[in-house]
C-alpha cells in the first residue's frame, strides 16, 4: 500500500515553553500591530540594513527558461558582472578568470543549477587567489513572475551573506586569506562588504538590461565561445 501523502499534524506541545515567539495564542491582534509600528522605523542605519545579508530583487521581462539558460552559463558572468573577465575552465566545472576591478587579481568561480517547472536557482561559488576554497558564495533564485506578479516574465532574487572570511576583525582565518587580506596594492573584498547592495544592483540591472535587448532583438542567448583548458 502506498503511504498517505497527507501529514498527521505534531502536537505542538512545547511551543508554549519557548521565549519570544509571537503567536495569536499568546498575543492578541493589538499587541502585534503595536508591535509591527514598532518594529517598521522611517529610517533605518546602513547596518541595520546592510549587515550579515545582502538581498536585492529585479523584474526581468523575459521568459524564465531563457533567462535562466543565461546565468546557468558562466559565462554570462563576462557580460552582466562589473568586473568579471577572461573566464578559462581549469576543470571540474571550475573556471579562473581574472577580477579586474582590481590588479593582478584572479577569481575562481563555477556555476551550481538546480531547476524546476517555474522556480531554479543558480549558485556562484567562488574565491579571490585560490580555487580549492569557494567561500564568496552568490545565491540567485529565478521564479515564473506568471505565478507570482500575474505578468510574464522572471523575479530574480540576489543573496549574499557575510562570510566570516569578510572581515579584517576575523583573525582565525586560513593563510590564503591572511595573504589575501595583506597585499598592499588592492583593498581586500570584504572591505566593499557595506558597498555589496549597490554593486549588486548595478550588476542585477546589467543582467536585465542585456536579457531584455537581447530577448526583444532575437539575439542568440549564448555566450559561450571555444575555451582552452589549462
Amino acid at each position: 500500500m502506498r503511504p498517505s501523502s497527507v501529514s498527521t499534524p505534531p502536537s505542538r506541545g512545547d511551543l508554549a515553553a519557548i521565549s519570544g515567539l509571537i503567536r495569536r495564542e499568546n498575543t492578541s491582534q493589538e499587541e502585534c500591530l503595536a508591535l509591527m509600528q514598532k518594529l517598521t522605523k522611517p529610517v533605518y542605519q546602513h547596518a541595520e540594513i546592510f549587515d550579515e545579508y545582502c538581498s536585492l530583487g529585479q523584474y526581468i521581462d523575459v521568459p524564465f527558461d531563457v533567462l535562466v539558460d543565461y546565468a546557468a552559463d558562466v559565462h554570462s558572468l563576462e557580460e552582466w558582472t562589473y568586473s568579471v573577465r577572461d573566464l578559462r575552465h581549469v576543470g571540474g566545472g571550475l573556471y579562473r578568470g581574472q577580477e579586474a576591478i582590481q590588479p593582478d587579481t584572479k577569481i575562481f568561480i563555477r556555476a551550481d543549477v538546480q531547476r524546476g517547472p517555474d522556480l531554479a536557482t543558480v549558485v556562484y561559488p567562488c574565491a579571490w587567489d585560490q580555487g580549492h576554497d569557494l567561500w564568496m558564495r552568490y545565491y540567485f533564485t529565478f521564479i515564473d513572475a506568471l505565478r507570482t506578479l500575474r505578468r510574464p516574465g522572471t523575479v530574480a532574487l540576489w543573496t549574499n551573506c557575510k562570510h566570516p572570511y569578510y572581515d579584517r576583525d576575523v583573525t582565525d582565518v586560513p593563510q590564503y586569506i591572511t595573504e589575501g587580506r595583506s597585499r598592499t596594492d588592492r583593498y581586500w573584498v570584504g572591505d566593499i562588504w557595506p558597498n555589496f547592495d549597490a554593486i549588486h544592483r548595478i550588476e542585477i540591472r546589467n543582467m536585465k538590461r542585456i536579457a531584455e535587448a537581447r530577448f526583444i532583438s532575437g539575439t542568440e542567448y549564448s555566450c559561450r565561445e571555444p575555451h582552452a583548458t589549462r
